[in-house]
């Protein structure tokens, strides 16, 4: 359960060290957000890597950096008080305690169950997306 988080923590922080890699995604994002340039690279249009807007400065900045921390920082101790927190004995009567077997009689490890609950989610996703435009 650790090895995976490690590794794929290890390769983002490679991937965000190695400039050419930066530029490309710089390029990539560029591309992507300008629906002119987008269009023109998918259908193979000749002059579509000069179409458009620049490719956005991907430089280290101090902002960025302590930004980055600060939420690696929280991440790491949510994820370790989440781990490590002993949860106390609930009595059948108190809603917290209904709460939680219910969310558990939800959650039963099925892949059916998990299929379900993805599919509402990227449904709520949608919804929320659509209702913003």
């Amino acid at each position: 359960m650790t090895v995976v988080p490690a590794a794929l923590l290890s390769l983002a922080a490679v991937i965000g060290v190695l400039p050419a890699v930066v530029a490309a995604l710089a390029h990539g994002a560029a591309v992507f957000t300008d629906p002119a340039r987008y269009a023109a690279t998918v259908l193979s249009l000749p002059n579509a890597a000069t179409a458009g807007r620049p490719a956005p400065a991907a430089d280290w900045t101090t902002t960025g950096v302590l930004l980055g921390l600060l939420s690696t920082c929280i991440a790491v101790v949510l994820a370790t008080a989440a781990v490590h927190q002993r949860t106390p004995e609930l009595s059948a009567h108190q809603p917290v305690a209904r709460a939680v077997r219910t969310l558990r009689r939800l959650h039963s490890g099925r892949i059916g169950d998990y299929l379900a609950w993805l599919t509402l989610g990227i449904a709520a996703l949608c919804i929320a997306i659509a209702s913003q435009t």
